[in-house]
């Protein structure tokens, strides 16, 4: 995860005019916003295009999936091999790439940043045994008989070669790779050439996941990279919670999560919502993330996890919109009970508020001008009745004749009559709402 406000600032001139290595700069929907003169090879204009439309249709899966999963966990990093049809005719379409999230200085996701290495570039100007170490990838040693010779820690994390005796067998006769009958053939082709050879390992080992395999010549024989290709960690269910003619009969934005906390239904109007509050729809099948102004959403994931216990919870959400305006939404989290009473799911009912809050703006900024209008004779009238009674207290009555003195008589309790009402309307309209 890298924390900035400009992205621009960290991204040194050499890696943007370098032909060596691929960089892009994308927004949180994956849509191109920056890259460098390496990356013009795969197109030359990509700007406000998917990055995925530069993969091939396989590639444009994993990367969906890992986006979704980096949005999901902004302090992860992924490492991607991606094929990009566009470079095989410059002997290579393989790259291998690394992402992670750009957040701003107030974590609110802004974006991905990707770095990549081009499989010719590797192979020409380092060892392959250095693989292990650029790229992460777990190492098997085998002879020319395609004999296991050794292996290393990060293959320790994921096998047991020693309880399953690897050591000087048949990597075709482990456990692992026994059910791969592909698996002689390629490494045939391999020790008929000198290029590296890429492919994917799927198996239904217990336990373990799919594998991208690279296979490399050595000196004593064969280096076989691994490196484990993340599972999607929930699938759909066959029967949903709530039927969607049902889904449809509801007010507002509904998001259906499972026990789990994962997103199994949403009406058309959550897909909308979530371009909203994410800045694309949220997929299901994953979790909900809010990269834009997280803090303002804390509230909602802890309302989520108490509905996961059986309790429903009411909250507002407000959120700073591009144009400098608020939005305001009413939530509603409940539990979903199966037939035995035991929390199967959570539903979430989201309604706008934003034009109801809206017109009660309008209507305090109306009624604040009223009340400016209603206290204004106030002011307007108390400095020239002031002025008025002082003048009186300094006229001698003693000097006026009878006819005038009678006159004034009435004149100076009528102003403090005066004075009194303009008081007295002012203290009204000081508590007019």
């Amino acid at each position: 995860m890298i924390s900035t406000d400009s992205i621009e600032s960290l991204i040194p001139e050499f890696l943007m005019d370098s032909n060596h290595f691929f960089l892009l700069v994308s927004d949180i929907e994956g849509k191109v916003v920056k890259v460098n003169r390496g990356f013009e090879r795969i197109n030359s204009n990509p700007v406000d295009f998917q990055f995925s439309d530069f993969l091939s249709p396989n590639s444009e899966k994993e990367f969906s999936y890992s986006l979704e999963l980096m949005l999901g966990s902004p302090k992860i990093r992924r490492h991607l091999m991606l094929d990009h049809p566009a470079l095989r005719n410059e002997g290579f379409s393989q790259i291998w790439w690394e992402f992670s999230v750009v957040t701003t200085q107030e974590m609110d996701v802004s974006g991905i940043i990707g770095i990549g290495v081009g499989m010719p570039f590797l192979e020409q100007e380092m060892p392959w045994n250095n693989l292990v170490d650029v790229l992460g990838f777990g190492e098997i040693v085998l002879d020319q008989e395609f004999k296991v010779l050794s292996w290393d820690d990060r293959i320790l994390e994921w096998f047991d070669p020693k309880a399953e005796n690897w050591e000087g067998k048949e990597i075709s006769k482990t456990l692992f790779f026994k059910d791969l009958n592909q698996f002689n053939h390629l490494l045939s082709q391999i020790s008929s050439g000198d290029k590296p050879m890429c492919f994917l390992i799927n198996t239904d080992y217990p336990g373990k996941s799919s594998f991208a395999a690279l296979v490399t010549l050595s000196p004593k024989g064969f280096h076989l990279f691994l490196m484990p290709k993340a599972i999607p960690f929930y699938s759909k269910p066959e029967k949903p919670l709530i039927q969607n003619q049902m889904l449809a009969l509801f007010t507002g934005s509904v998001f259906i999560l499972n026990d789990a906390g994962k997103l199994i239904q949403q009406n058309e109007s959550a897909k909308n919502l979530g371009r909203i509050w994410k800045g694309r729809a949220y997929s299901e099948g994953f979790a909900l993330s809010f990269p834009n102004q997280a803090n303002r959403f804390s509230k909602l994931l802890r309302a989520i996890e108490d509905a996961k216990k059986g309790q429903t919870e009411e909250l507002e959400i407000k959120l700073l919109m591009p144009n400098q305006e608020f939005a305001f939404w009413n939530v509603t989290i409940k539990p979903i009970f199966s037939d035995i009473k035991i929390v199967e799911g959570v539903l979430i009912q989201v309604v706008d508020t934003t034009p109801i809050k809206s017109q009660l703006v309008v209507l305090n900024r109306e009624n604040d001008r009223l009340r400016d209008l209603a206290l204004s004779p106030s002011h307007i009238l108390r400095g020239p009745l002031s002025s008025m009674m002082g003048i009186l207290e300094l006229m001698d009555f003693k000097q006026l004749d009878s006819e005038n003195q009678k006159l004034f008589a009435y004149l100076k309790p009528l102003t403090k009559e005066l004075d009194q009402v303009i008081r007295q309307h002012a203290k009204k309209m000081s508590t007019f709402n």
